[in-house]
């Protein structure tokens, strides 16, 4: 065992370098001890567990939790879950990255991909490496357009950027995604060129798509726009929404909600989503564990990438 007075000038030193940044000179003139010798006691220190060095490669791959995923994917009958550990770092950023690298995987091997809206899908698309697929696939709208919840930091919107990035292009649907009457929805879909749209949305072989739980994030920005009146507001809270895909909102054992907000959105539904041979869900954060846990069980989810954290919060509060 090393004596009292030793241990105590390591960590002098210790602390010295490696929390005060000084050099080995520096160090040297305060403990009154030769370079050398300054050297040796560092050495010690990490030889004895006094200091223990951790290198946080932010372009490493993130961690993943492979009991968690497969608890996530016995629990709600998924085809494949991805759980990732974000550490000290952003769990969102962390989700963005392991949703970016699945899409990369799958892209080359679809012939059309759909993609929502919303912070996680936004920052998957921005953190998606480019590519030039040949042949590139069709990029297509599952929704309408919203606004800022459509728009990457650098103001286009996430499927143009999207396009961009696998070297295809964006077909676009040009109609806004929530309207304040059904009447509005029905005359929209009247139109030829945005029937066609939202049918050759709900045909693509791959889509990306968010969660939201309700009365966080954007959530609230969805109801918002629906200009919902009191009676309608009311009916909707009665049947306890909790989270949304796509801008249809679930209550917490999965079942789709009707009017008064299913008939405000310019969206694929329910059904079709169900029929996209893939779809891949992202969400980050534990918060948002009630909105993720209803849209799972609505069936609609193949994959499922999420943080660590919100796969706790999840398993737990079902």
């Amino acid at each position: 065992m090393p004596a009292p007075r030793e241990t105590a000038i390591i960590v002098r030193a210790a602390r010295l370098h490696y929390e005060q940044g000084l050099s080995q000179s520096e160090i040297a003139a305060d403990l009154g001890l030769s370079r050398s010798n300054v050297s040796r006691i560092l050495a010690q220190a990490r030889e004895r567990g006094v200091v223990e060095i951790t290198i946080h490669d932010p372009d490493a791959p993130p961690t993943r939790d492979a009991a968690l995923e497969a608890a996530i994917i016995a629990r709600f009958s998924l085809t494949a879950a991805v759980v990732v550990d974000g550490g000290r770092g952003d769990a969102l950023t962390t989700v963005a990255r392991a949703g970016a690298a699945l899409v990369a995987d799958r892209a080359p091997a679809v012939r059309s991909i759909g993609v929502s809206w919303g912070q996680t899908v936004q920052q998957v698309v921005s953190e998606l490496p480019a590519q030039r697929l040949r042949p590139a696939p069709r990029v297509l709208p599952l929704v309408g357009g919203l606004s800022m919840l459509d728009q990457t930091d650098s103001g286009d919107s996430v499927q143009r950027v999207l396009a961009e990035r696998l070297g295809a292009r964006a077909e676009p649907l040009y109609a806004p995604a929530l309207l304040e009457s059904a009447e509005a929805v029905r005359t929209l879909l009247r139109e030829t060129s945005i029937s066609r749209a939202l049918a050759s949305a709900a045909g693509v072989e791959l889509a990306l798509v968010g969660i939201g739980s309700t009365g966080l994030h954007s959530s609230p920005h969805l109801l918002e726009g629906m200009r919902l009146s009191v009676e309608e507001r009311r009916r909707l809270e009665a049947r306890h929404p909790v989270g949304d895909v796509c801008g249809r909102f679930v209550a917490a054992d999965g079942t789709p909600l009707g009017p008064p907000t299913s008939d405000r959105v310019l969206a694929v539904t329910f059904p079709q989503l169900a029929r996209i041979p893939e779809v891949l869900a992202v969400a980050a954060g534990a918060e948002k564990a009630p909105g993720v846990s209803g849209v799972l069980r609505s069936g609609v989810i193949d994959t499922m990438v999420l943080d660590a954290d919100l796969a706790r919060a999840v398993l737990t509060g079902d």
